[in-house]
């Protein structure tokens, strides 16, 4: 799966950096065609989603960033078309499009063009409710995704404090098209009889980061308003 992941990158136009963190595992199991092309970080401890790609960001030199899972898979050109909207639309930090899994597609919760700060978050009524937007499918500023703190230090739902913090600080883009496709198979986190268990409280985690990073937002710009005025 992480060769035919590596080969839906290859297409691409544009220029792609590989980074590989193998968490928990030895290198030495990576494909002998992968490794060359690629800068690997390894580990035989489990650090979690949240710390390997992190320390993936560390060492990346690109200046935007997406991730994939290895089991995973991207469209045709879907890093082109992230980056080409990106360039299209001045000020936009991120980019973003919709997924697939083996049996459906995205909801499309929220509706694709220009997003403004805080778009993401307010399309989300609950963090019990569907999310309006899969965090995979986001290609970022490198900047922007170090200035939040990367992925949120959750053991799931990671990707999605990411996302909401990312929407939520800066203006971007959504797409009308597929970026992303999810392979479902029973070795999945989500699979595991354990995975509810904190599922909705590490939601409620990513939901928290938005509704604080936009209230923050909107306190700040009252107290500019009462200076300008005085």
């Amino acid at each position: 799966m992480l060769v035919e992941l590596n080969q839906s990158l290859k297409q691409n136009s544009c220029k792609v950096e590989h980074v590989i963190v193998v968490d928990g595992n030895s290198a030495d199991l990576l494909p002998e065609e992968l490794v060359g092309q690629a800068t690997v970080l390894a580990t035989e401890r489990q650090i979690g989603q949240s710390a390997a790609r992190n320390l993936g960001l560390v060492v990346s030199h690109g200046d935007w960033i997406t991730s994939a899972d290895d089991d995973d898979w991207l469209y045709p050109h879907s890093l082109d078309k992230r980056l080409s909207a990106i360039q299209r639309h001045s000020n936009a930090l991120w980019s973003a499009g919709y997924c697939t899994d083996d049996f459906k597609s995205d909801p499309q919760i929220l509706p694709a063009g220009a997003c403004s700060p805080g778009d993401v978050w307010r399309a989300w009524p609950s963090p019990g409710d569907s999310i309006p937007l899969g965090p995979t499918t986001l290609l970022v500023e490198a900047g922007l995704l170090k200035r939040v703190g990367g992925w949120m230090g959750l053991s799931q739902g990671e990707d999605i404090g990411m996302m909401i913090a990312v929407t939520s600080m800066a203006p971007g883009v959504l797409i009308d098209e597929f970026v992303y496709h999810i392979r479902l198979h029973g070795g999945q986190m989500t699979k595991a009889s354990w995975f509810d268990d904190l599922e909705l409280l590490s939601r409620r985690s990513a939901w928290d980061r938005g509704e604080q990073i936009l209230s923050h937002a909107l306190s700040s710009n009252a107290r500019l308003a009462i200076l300008e005025l005085r």
